[in-house]
């Protein structure tokens, strides 16, 4: 944000956020505003009508405050069929509406509500809000200049109601407003940016510098004003007069990170790479300067493609960040993404436990963590901190798939079946997310050899996921492996492979079932298709190629792929007793 927009912010942001209830002034009525009467100026209730009403107002609060707004509304609305007159209701019942974001409905009752009532600020208040988000800012205007009648004594009203007019188009009005206050008050910040706005809209550029020269006259020594100036040069191409109000920034306060900020934005425009990279450093060793504003800046200077510092410059701004905010975690978050750039996973990971030292309840940083874990194949590391994790998040389904996926790999399939179960209980039903937890707790039973139960949540899977495509390649390999079901296999190696047709892993699968099926033609035709499409070839999907070779009476063939399987790194005891006896030995599971 510039300096002129964190000025214009002083005024515009109070009214365009609703902010009207500022000064001191309540978002709801006071008890002592409104009250509940019996009597009203035309209407009288009897008795019994007026315990009613009282009983039904309240109820219709209540409702309110519990934010059951259907309620409230047809609450409400029974109060106004006993007394039609009750500004009160309205207003609440406008205020429930309000809540609902409709401000059409809202805005009607609070009109009839005003009528009646007119001298209750708090009604005016709201309607202006209501005006506002309907950007009907003329009359918005028009609703400040009856609440300053009333609230003589708010000298913030009168200058709401200026800025609403500039909203409004009404630039005359607005102006005669600004000078106005300027003769009672004096050159002032609000007035001398209200009226600068006007002259801007109105395209007189040399009215609007002249505004903010006036400004600068009287306060010199406010170096903002100066950032107003070269802000306005800058938008007018005036770069050399930009950069000579900034410099008179820094003569007045030579630690503003902001306008170091400003500058080397200027040098970076000029393509002075060597002094814009002198003010960005300075402005990152201000501590006084927001995170945040760094944090955007440095982004802006490693966009892909358009990157404007060096590796070396990049890795020194975010050791900078680190020592300038110490106890803050994401200057070394941004760290963690550096090393990933740079594939420096387990440098990354390093810094990500720095990160998660200050910062222990930000479930990102505990996820990203043990995806690097599953980058690095590093399973300790990813039961060790799903652990951790799990301690904080006890509610994130993803943290007990990750640790299941380690468990996996170091074959603690009981283990895993106790933490999955754990998971299936916080996955909200969601069904991708029970798919991938009932995945894993599958692949559990089938390594444990609970065949039955395992073939059983595969079904499951598939019902609650056609498309997790990983588990239907494992059923389908499972059954053909087991020589059970072997349509259904054909079935679903069908569809994944026709959904992942360039997939290696998937092929070698669909090959193997017609092998089990002893359709070696088809095997053959797969499985060359696989070898097709793998960069480097897999030892398993070597080996069954070989298999298929014997059968189609290729033996010799087969003999030079179970070898090159073997000089792959596939240890099998089969795959040896294979070669050692020059023949196919079939593998089943039991």
């Amino acid at each position: 944000m510039t300096s002129r927009e964190r000025l214009i912010g002083i005024l515009l942001i109070t009214i365009s956020s609703g902010a009207v209830f500022s000064c001191k002034v309540a978002k709801t009525v006071p008890a002592s505003v409104v009250t509940v009467s019996k009597d009203t100026a035309e209407v009288k209730l009897s008795d019994d009508a007026a315990k009613e009403f009282e009983y039904l107002y309240i109820e219709g609060l209540k409702q309110k405050t519990l934010n059951n707004f259907d309620d409230a509304i047809k609450i409400f609305s029974r109060c106004l069929e006993i007394d039609p007159r009750s500004s009160a209701t309205l207003y609440e019942m406008a205020n429930v509406h309000v809540s609902k974001g409709d401000f059409q409905s809202s805005m009607f009752m609070l009109e009839k509500a005003v009528s009646m009532n007119p001298d209750n600020q708090y009604y005016r208040l709201l309607l202006v809000k209501v005006y506002q988000q309907n950007k009907l800012y003329e009359k918005a205007a028009s609703e400040y200049a009856a609440i300053s009648k009333l609230v003589p004594d708010n000298p913030d009203y009168p200058f709401y109601q200026a800025a609403l007019l500039t909203m409004a188009g009404k630039n005359d009005e607005a102006l005669a407003m600004y000078n106005q206050f300027e003769q009672k008050t004096g050159i002032t910040e609000p007035i001398a940016v209200g009226k600068q706005q006007i002259y801007l809209q109105q395209g007189n550029k040399p009215a609007a510098y002249a505004e903010i020269e006036k400004l600068i006259q009287a306060n010199p020594a406010v170096s903002k004003y100066y950032g107003l100036l070269a802000d306005m040069y800058l938008s007018d191409k005036n770069r050399e007069k930009a950069l000579e109000n900034y410099n008179k920034i820094l003569q007045i306060d030579p630690n503003d990170g902001f306008v170091h900020l400003s500058i080397a934005s200027y040098y970076l425009e000029a393509n002075d790479s060597v002094k814009a990279y002198e003010h960005i450093k300075a402005a990152f060793k201000n501590s006084s300067l927001e995170l945040e504003t760094k944090a955007q800046m440095y982004m802006l200077l490693i966009q892909p493609g358009t990157i404007k510092i060096s590796d070396k410059q990049q890795l020194e701004l975010l050791h900078i960040l680190i020592e300038t905010h110490i106890d803050d975690e994401r200057p070394r978050a941004l760290m963690v993404d550096y090393y990933l750039n740079k594939k420096q996973t387990e440098e990354a990971r390093k810094e990500l436990r720095l990160v998660l030292d200050i910062k222990k309840d930000n479930y990102a940083y505990w996820e990203r963590l043990l995806l690097i874990n599953n980058d690095l194949l590093d399973w300790k590391s990813m039961n060790d901190d799903s652990n951790k994790a799990l301690q904080f998040f006890p509610e994130q389904p993803l943290i007990y798939i990750l640790k299941s996926v380690g468990l996996l790999q170091e074959k603690k399939y009981s283990e895993m079946l106790s933490v999955l179960d754990s998971g299936i209980v916080h996955a909200n039903k969601d069904p991708k997310i029970l798919s991938q937890l009932y995945t894993y707790q599958a692949e559990a039973f089938y390594n444990l050899k609970r065949f039955n139960e395992a073939f059983d949540v595969f079904d499951k899977v598939v019902e609650l996921d056609p498309e997790n495509y990983m588990a239907m390649n494992n059923y389908a390999y499972y059954l053909s492996l087991k020589g059970e079901r072997l349509d259904v296999a054909e079935q679903l190696s069908a569809k994944v492979v026709q959904a992942n047709p360039d997939n290696a892993t998937y092929l070698d699968t669909y090959a193997w079932v017609f092998f089990i099926k002893k359709d070696y033609s088809l095997a053959k035709f797969y499985m060359e298709t696989a070898l097709s499409k793998k960069s480097e070839d897999s030892a398993v999907i070597v080996e069954h190629y070989g298999d298929i070779l014997y059968h189609l009476k290729d033996k010799e063939s087969a003999l030079i792929q179970w070898k090159k399987s073997l000089q792959m790194g596939n240890d099998s005891k089969i795959l040896k007793q294979k070669i050692a006896e020059k023949r196919y030995i079939e593998t089943k599971e039991n």
